[in-house]
């Protein structure tokens, strides 16, 4: 059966659904590039630390490549991961909320649907 023939409250559950849905898919695409950040910076603390601290270490800042003491840089990455490991606890919050609110969602369409006489098809 088209949307266009479904009844306004379903139409209206089922745009619900998909702008949750949207904004799911958004978070957790925001949830991997921060999770791939974390990764990153781990990789170059780790390579850091075998550095003596005498040794010299460039910045990149834009285009431009800056001298920083390997202390410096270690403790600005420290604090850029410190940063987004607050982001990636917010983003996976928000991605059990939204996905307890889809499933909820699911379950009115199903049960308005049923009290149409119609059947949800299961999407992958």
């Amino acid at each position: 059966m088209s949307e266009q023939r479904l009844p306004p409250e379903v139409q209206q559950l089922i745009a619900q659904y998909q702008a949750m849905r949207e904004s799911y898919v958004k978070v957790d695409s925001e949830l991997k590039l921060v999770e791939a950040e974390i990764s990153e910076i781990d990789n170059v603390l780790e390579n850091l630390q075998y550095l003596q601290d005498s040794t010299e270490v460039y910045k990149l800042i834009g285009q431009v490549l800056v001298k920083k003491s390997k202390d410096e840089v270690v403790k600005e990455l420290q604090e850029r991961k410190e940063l987004l490991s607050l982001k990636k606890e917010k983003y996976r919050k928000q991605l059990e909320v939204l996905s307890r609110q889809l499933a909820d969602l699911e379950s009115k369409i199903r049960e308005v649907l049923s009290k149409y006489g119609l059947t949800a098809q299961k999407q992958t």
